[in-house]
This record gives C-alpha cells, structure tokens and sequence, in this order.
C-alpha cells in the first residue's frame, strides 16, 4: 500500500493516507489574507463551511469528524485510510478522499483527512498555505506601519508538508516554523535543536518540567533552557526556550543532554543511541515571540516567507 507522510515541525508529524496519489502545487492565484483564528468562509462540495487558516500546519485539509458526519461524507474508495503521526508515533487513526472546495473565491480540488477520535477544532476544519489556491497567504495580526520592516525566509514545504523555513550555521541545522495559534510564551524546541542552540549560545535547564499542546489535543513536556547569548533569526533575538524533555516517545525528544542547574528528576533521561527514529531538529516559533511584528506572508511562487517587524522591538 502507498503511502502519504507529511513531516510539519513539533518534532516530525505525519499524514499517512493509504494509496493517495501525489498531488500537484497549485496554480499562481491571487493573495488570501486573513487573521489568526478567523473562521474563512468557503464550501466543499457546494456546501457552506469555516476554515481555519493556520501557519504552523498541517497544510492539508483536515475536517472536524462532527462535520463529516453531518455531511455525509465517506472515504475513498480502497485508499481512504489515514493516519496522523506525530514525530514518527501514531497519534490518530482516520480517513481521507480528494473534495472540491472553494475559498475566497477560488476553485479547487484537494485531499481532505479526518479522525474520529480527535478533539474537534473552531470551526470545520483547517488548510494551511500550501492547500490553498491563492499563490500568497497572508496572516495579518496587527498594525503595519511605516516603520515596519520586511524580512524574507526561504519557504520550504509543500502540499504534502507543512509551511517552515531552515536555520543553519556551523554547528547545526534546524528546521523553523512560525505557529500564529500557538499560545505558548516561548518558542518550543525539540530536544536534539535544544540541545545544538545550547551548546553554540551556553544554554542552561531550569525549572520543573510543563506539557506543551504540539496538535490535536497531543501534549508533549518541555522545559525552559534559557541562553548566555541570544538565537537571532531575522529580526528575532530569543533568549528563553522551552525545550522538548528527552524521552523516548518519538522523534522529538531524542537528543544530546543539555547541562541543568536543578536537576529535575522529573525528566527521563535517555540515550540519544538506543534504538528507534533519529532526532528531529525543529523550532517552533509563537505569537508571542513575534510581539514586535505584524504580519505573515507565504509567497508560493517565491518560495519566500515574508515576515514584517518593527525594527528593535
């Protein structure tokens, strides 16, 4: 049986659909802009619903399973199986089917995923950029002023991935995310990206440990690392991150250790040798984090991330 894997950061997670085709790129349309959280108005099949457009992924299309039902939608044939992993760990087990769905004006046909047995999202669902259409998505979550300032990203991903750019110096590579949803205080590392920034800036663990929502309901522990020197990507100077404990549940909490001023004896400390997935290298970037900025852009057709910030802030 084929099979669909869609890393997106928090650590590696997948959608697998049994036997799905792969998909094109969509064509250049015009700009989708929205703001975090809004319900977009759309329709799938001819029906109306509310979407979520998010930035930290999964990109695809995935419905609520109280939608599906009310709609009767089924599966598709033979290839509507799916599962969603999480850092190489099945977190859901459920189905898919390509849908046509209009948004903000634009037709299109793409490969919706649900489960059952996941908690249900605002709305209908969820798309993320490269899902959609329109060849510019943009999240727009305050002023834009004259003394905002435009930084650019590569923009990697695709249809069958999520929307994330690279980080890389010496020492280490990393991929980086920005989740415009994400409540969290600070950005959110996996345990082997913690580990590599602590090392290149003298990062140091303290605290006791604190569950992170990674997607659907799924918690994950982290703890803060905070740094002698500060991680600038772009415009962003970050000194505090909250770094995925090392466990062996997935792919993001294998990793080196990181040195520990309290010794937690919470954490469960592991072997980054022993058996199972390699590390996974991602920071996971929140709202909170972007206090200074204003606006999001993914430019498909550039394959660039446009970030807009007030300078210094």
């Amino acid at each position: 049986m084929w099979r669909h894997r869609i890393p997106t950061l928090c650590g590696i997670l997948a959608l697998v659909a049994g036997g799905a085709a792969p998909a094109s790129e969509p064509p250049a349309q015009p700009e989708l802009s929205a703001q975090p959280g809004e319900l977009v108005a759309a329709t799938i099949e001819g029906a109306p619903v509310r979407l979520r457009i998010v930035s930290g992924g999964p990109d695809r299309l995935v419905l609520n399973a109280d939608y599906i039902t009310q709609s009767g939608i089924k599966p598709a044939p033979f290839i509507g199986g799916a599962n969603l992993n999480i850092a190489g760990r099945r977190a859901f087990k459920g189905k898919n089917r390509p849908l046509d769905f209009t948004i903000a004006g634009l037709a299109h046909k793409g490969r919706a995923f649900w489960f059952f047995d996941a908690p249900a999202m605002p709305g209908d669902g969820t798309i993320g950029p490269w899902a959609l259409p329109q060849s510019r998505v943009t999240l727009e979550f305050s002023t834009t002023d004259a003394s905002s300032q435009r930084h650019d990203f590569s923009l990697f991903g695709g249809i069958n991935s999520s929307s994330f750019t690279g980080y890389k110096e010496e020492s280490f590579g990393m991929a980086v995310g920005f989740d415009l949803d994400d409540p969290s205080p600070h950005p959110i590392a996996s345990a082997a990206a913690g580990a590599a920034v602590a090392r290149a800036y003298g990062g140091t663990l303290s605290g006791a440990t604190w569950d992170v929502e990674i997607l659907l309901g799924v918690k994950r522990p982290v703890r803060l690392m905070t740094l002698q020197r500060p991680l600038v990507i772009g415009p962003l100077s970050i000194r505090q991150i909250a770094v995925r404990v090392r466990d062996r549940i997935d792919a993001a909490g294998r990793g080196d250790p990181i040195p520990d001023d309290s010794q937690d004896p919470s954490e469960i400390v592991v072997s980054a040798k022993k058996k199972g997935p390699g590390p996974a290298f991602t920071l996971s970037i929140p709202r909170a984090t972007l206090a200074a900025c204003s606006r999001l852009t993914f430019d498909k057709a550039a394959t660039r991330i446009e970030l807009w910030c007030k300078p210094n802030g």
